[in-house]
């Protein structure tokens, strides 16, 4: 094997985008900061990107921008024209990055395989790259041929597999090769989270929602405060919404809405976590607990995003969880009433005359003390 230039970085471009190894930065910033004048200093900051309006309850308000993983568009299918940068080398003398010629056959062989996947041909591609990777462990291109790998096993929606390969180029590199990884390991849970199947042994396969979800918080912890990641707890949570889990459900948009409070679902996901709240109160018979979380989270809602609330009827909202806590007090009165505790049940009919005293429950109550020997004046 040859001998590696210390100056040599491992260099992948996907979709007309370099990756650059932490050594290639670090030599690039060093060679900017020798060229800086005198005095001045050489800042290298990634680009922001404006946030699109959110589709469901779209932001009103301007939102300051998040990192949007240095500019990167979404991850491009196997079938796209992919090109890839070779080897580069810094010149010491000009502090450049140039192009040096690649010595093996990898360019011809890599180029192949992403044809014949344009091509829809994964299997033979696969073969390929297969015997590539084992036979070219440590090469400067060796997760480049990891990741087409991976991207053969999604192209014969053997998605877990996919994500396996995809797995070992995020552990192992980083730049835009990194991030294109971890693009694709959402498009897997995406896949998981449609109904696509784990395929075991290549014969069984099974639900892999649990699978999604573990993906999904593992590209969260790996780049907070980005797009991406940002994406990632919004997918969780409309999943736990549309399958009716409304418990886990609050607590996702909730923190969706605490992780990104100037993001582009900041003011949708606070108001979704209020209408989870409201929807995980099973009924009167049982605690009001969610009714006062979601009675917290509409008012939050209502200062924060006046107009949005109003759009969103959540003043007729805040009245629907008064009546129910009203109704909830007032069954409480009747069980009482029903196991001779007459002080108790008068108790709770006072309660709600004095608490919800506009409500339809009020008016039923002040017929219960009355058949109970009360004054309604007095109650009142």
């Amino acid at each position: 094997m040859p001998v590696m230039n210390p100056w040599r970085i491992k260099s992948t471009v996907l979709s007309g985008f370099s990756v650059r190894t932490a050594a290639g930065v670090l030599a690039a910033a060093l060679a900017l900061a020798v060229a800086a004048p005198a005095g001045g200093t050489a800042s290298i900051a990634p680009d922001l990107a404006n946030q699109a309006g959110v589709s469901q309850g779209a932001q009103t308000q301007d939102q300051p921008s998040l990192p949007d993983m240095a500019g990167q568009p979404e991850a491009p299918t196997a079938g796209e024209d992919q090109q890839y940068r070779e080897r580069e080398v810094l010149d010491p003398e000009t502090g450049e990055w140039v192009t040096e010629q690649v010595e093996d056959g990898a360019s011809d062989e890599l180029a192949h395989a992403r044809a014949l996947l344009a091509e829809g041909q994964p299997k033979k591609a696969r073969k390929i790259l297969q015997k590539w990777v084992k036979e070219n462990e440590g090469h400067d291109r060796y997760y480049e041929a990891v990741f087409l790998l991976g991207e053969t096993w999604f192209e014969s929606k053997d998605y877990y597999r996919a994500y396996e390969q995809y797995e070992l180029v995020v552990e192992n590199t980083g730049g835009e090769l990194f991030h294109t990884a971890l693009f694709r390991e959402r498009d897997v849970a995406l896949a998981f989270l449609s109904g696509q199947k784990r395929v075991v042994w290549g014969i069984f396969r099974f639900p892999a929602t649990d699978e999604a979800i573990d993906i999904l918080d593992r590209i969260w912890e790996r780049v907070p405060g980005t797009r991406l990641g940002e994406e990632a707890l919004r997918t969780k949570a409309d999943y736990r919404f549309n399958q009716g889990d409304m418990d886990l459900a609050q607590d996702e948009y909730a923190n969706l809405a605490r992780q990104f409070p100037t993001g582009r679902y900041t003011q949708f996901a606070m108001m979704r976590s209020a209408v989870a709240a409201e929807a995980a109160f099973p009924g009167i018979k049982f605690d009001d607990r969610p009714l006062l979380e979601a009675d917290e989270r509409y008012r939050q809602v209502q200062a924060a995003y006046p107009i949005y609330a109003e759009r969103e009827n959540v003043a007729q909202r805040l009245e629907g969880i008064r009546q129910q806590r009203a109704a909830k007090d007032l069954d409480i009165g009747k069980w009482y009433e029903r196991t001779r505790q007459k002080s108790a049940a008068e108790y709770y009919y006072r309660l709600v005359l004095s608490d919800w005293g506009d409500t339809l429950a009020a008016a039923e109550a002040r017929q219960r003390l009355r058949a109970l020997g009360v004054e309604v004046e007095d109650a009142e």
